[in-house]
């Protein structure tokens, strides 16, 4: 509430504010700050919330670069092998036009052996890429939704302040409190302007030159006259 009336009057014109109404309800300065309302609660758990999920990106990054970093790794095992098995496969036959036949035998079992295996590695490479790519959309999703809500939060402290200046709109705008306060005005100030009216009569009574047997009037005589001479005054009015 506080923070409303400032937002709404600035600090120095809150302040005034505020010490008026508590005076007015006779409110003391230590109970007059209102305790922590639901907007505000609601507010800390969204930020708390975000803060979690802030971290779990964060997380899913970390393990999306080490992911990544495997594909890239076994991508690169992967083709070496795929090279080996090239160079294989050359050094027996050149070791067979050589005459080599025992270097050439050698060399086409390691190029047997690296046909078996390639299938393999290929397999794992491709499933680390699907898996790294996976990781990666995950993550832009993530990362997206999170500024999603980083907005959201953010209108949700705009729409708290609106509220908070709403309420403090409500409360000084009461209905009722204002024609009862209207009407205590209007009765104050007719109750005066009638007192100001008495005492005009009387003075007008007391020095009417053209009434020369006024002193010696009677006091109810005196009362009559008073009153018509108020009834033509409001009357005039």
């Amino acid at each position: 509430m506080k923070k409303a009336v400032y937002w709404l009057m600035g600090e120095r014109g809150g302040r005034a504010t505020l010490a008026g109404w508590n005076w007015l309800w006779g409110i003391s300065e230590e109970i007059a700050e209102p305790e922590r309302d639901e907007d505000e609660d609601a507010i800390a758990t969204a930020e708390a919330s975000l803060k979690k999920m802030q971290q779990s990106v964060s997380q899913l990054a970390e393990a999306t670069n080490q992911q990544y970093a495997t594909y890239q790794r076994e991508k690169r095992v992967y083709l070496y092998k795929v090279g080996a098995l090239k160079r294989a496969e050359e050094s027996a036959i050149k070791a067979e036009q050589e005459g080599r036949h025992a270097d050439a035998e050698t060399a086409i079992s390691s190029a047997i052996h690296l046909e078996q295996l390639l299938p393999k590695l290929e397999a794992q490479v491709e499933q680390a890429e699907k898996l790294s790519k996976a990781s990666l959309a995950k993550l832009r999703q993530e990362r997206a939704r999170l500024e999603s809500y980083k907005s959201d939060l953010q209108a949700l402290k705009n729409l708290t302040e609106v509220n908070e200046a709403l309420s403090a709109i409500a409360e000084t705008h009461n209905e009722q409190d204002m024609d009862s306060a209207r009407a205590q005005f209007e009765e104050a100030k007719n109750s005066v302007h009638t007192r100001y009216l008495e005492k005009r009569a009387y003075v007008e009574l007391s020095v009417n030159p053209a009434d020369p047997l006024g002193a010696d009037i009677d006091p109810m005589a005196q009362q009559q006259e008073i009153a018509r001479r108020l009834k033509i005054l409001k009357e005039q009015k």
